[in-house]
């Protein structure tokens, strides 16, 4: 398998025909040439442009080229492609080649067009995403074979999985702790969080960078602070809501940007990186929360994407609930569902907002000169990071007014 993966690599035709006759379909297949490409030429010179790229394959008595993805990746995204991504078709990218060799591996998977870009997206295609989120977790409501079948798939959270040792995350994430924002953790929040922990270790960094800026004037403050601080030191009240919820299989980002909306009317779910086993309302309130936003490749704060139609938390919350009881019956519980919201959106913001705070802010020399800078006019923001960041400030100020709200229901 690695020699065939390095023909496919060095665009050897004979191993391109081979793979793509696996299909029954296409047995008589001859490529004839492969050239390769970045998949985003502006990011050439940027990790992401060694992970991906994209491959044209020339095909005998076809007059334009075939484009396949090749992307190099971690052991939970190949085996799923290996193993689940044929049992989604209508939602994941097919899976041509995959090879793992310990926790690295690499695949090929059909180049899925994105003809409707997520700033173009109308009320109609967030419905439509809604309801291919609700096919997905459908598909393995509460489905022990998940389980038996698959037993390389983690567990998002859940008791019965292997915990983190204090000494393990300690050698794994020896910065932080030499640092100082391990101290914010306690070793009983670890032994619970199992495959989370060196995510709260990260939001432990995260919280100790906005206590040292006296956090963000208008959006958070000392009771957002304190908050956080109590679920990463005692997670437990969190948790617990969550795990009582039927598990099925989570895609673990389920950010718009990773959503490929054709013009053929297909819905498309790419990067898998995070796939696990949990609860459905975790990809949910992924979604929800990141509905408003986009990537920001220069690794500062997410940009807005000002051009999405209104789509509150209440009306994909609610569209998600009907779809799911229309298509489980009793098998769903909306109101345990419900019940679990507040968990599911303070777990979501607090290991997805606070870690990025530290890479966000390492540009703020001192907690004065970030307290000056919130009270400038935006004519006289100096950086184009600066002033990203203040346009974000709205959405961030909503976000944390709904992560206080969910704290205090737990």
């Amino acid at each position: 398998v690695y020699k065939r993966q390095v023909q496919l690599q060095r665009r050897d035709p004979q191993a391109w025909t081979a793979v793509l006759a696996l299909d029954e379909d296409l047995d008589d297949v001859a490529v004839t040439a492969v050239t390769v490409a970045p998949v985003h030429p502006e990011r050439s010179e940027r990790d992401y442009a060694r992970r991906i790229a994209r491959y044209l394959v020339s095909v005998a008595n076809e007059s334009d080229p075939v484009p396949f993805i090749g992307k190099k990746s971690g052991r939970e995204e190949v085996l799923f492609y290996r193993d689940l991504a044929a049992t989604i078709p209508s939602l994941a990218p097919r899976c041509w080649f995959t090879h793992l060799v310990k926790d690295d591996g690499w695949v090929i998977l059909d180049d899925v067009p994105n003809h409707v870009g997520t700033g173009r997206w109308t009320a109609e295609d967030v419905d439509l995403v809604i309801q291919e989120m609700v096919t997905l977790h459908a598909r393995f409501w509460d489905n022990a074979d998940l389980s038996i079948h698959y037993p390389w798939l983690p567990h998002f959270i859940g008791r019965d999985q292997v915990t983190y040792s204090w000494p393990r995350l300690r050698q794994e994430q020896a910065v932080y702790f030499e640092e100082g924002p391990a101290a914010l953790l306690s070793e009983h929040a670890i032994q619970h969080l199992g495959y989370l922990a060196p995510r709260f270790l990260e939001a432990a960094n995260g919280l100790a960078v906005m206590r040292a800026l006296d956090g963000w004037p208008g959006v958070i403050g000392e009771s957002h602070l304190a908050a956080a601080a109590d679920l990463l030191d005692d997670p437990l009240p969190m948790l617990e809501p969550l795990l009582r919820l039927p598990q099925t299989l989570l895609h673990g980002n389920t950010h718009k940007q990773h959503w490929h909306l054709t013009l053929f009317g297909e819905q498309r779910l790419i990067d898998w990186r995070k796939v696990s086993r949990g609860p459905a309302i975790c990809d949910l309130i992924s979604f929800q929360e990141q509905i408003d936003l986009m990537f920001n490749e220069g690794g500062g704060p997410p940009l807005l994407d000002e051009a999405l139609p209104a789509a509150t938390e209440e009306t994909i919350i609610d569209s998600y609930m009907l779809a799911m009881k229309a298509t489980l019956g009793s098998q769903f519980d909306a109101r345990k569902m419900r019940q679990a919201l507040p968990a599911a959106r303070c777990l979501q913001i607090l290991t997805t907002c606070f870690p990025y705070f530290a890479s966000w802010f390492d540009k703020m020399p001192d907690r004065y000169t970030w307290q000056r800078v919130n009270r400038l006019p935006e004519s006289e923001y100096q950086t184009r990071e600066l002033l990203s960041m203040m346009r974000f400030k709205p959405v961030m100020r909503d976000m944390f007014r709904r992560f206080l709200q969910s704290c205090r229901m737990l």
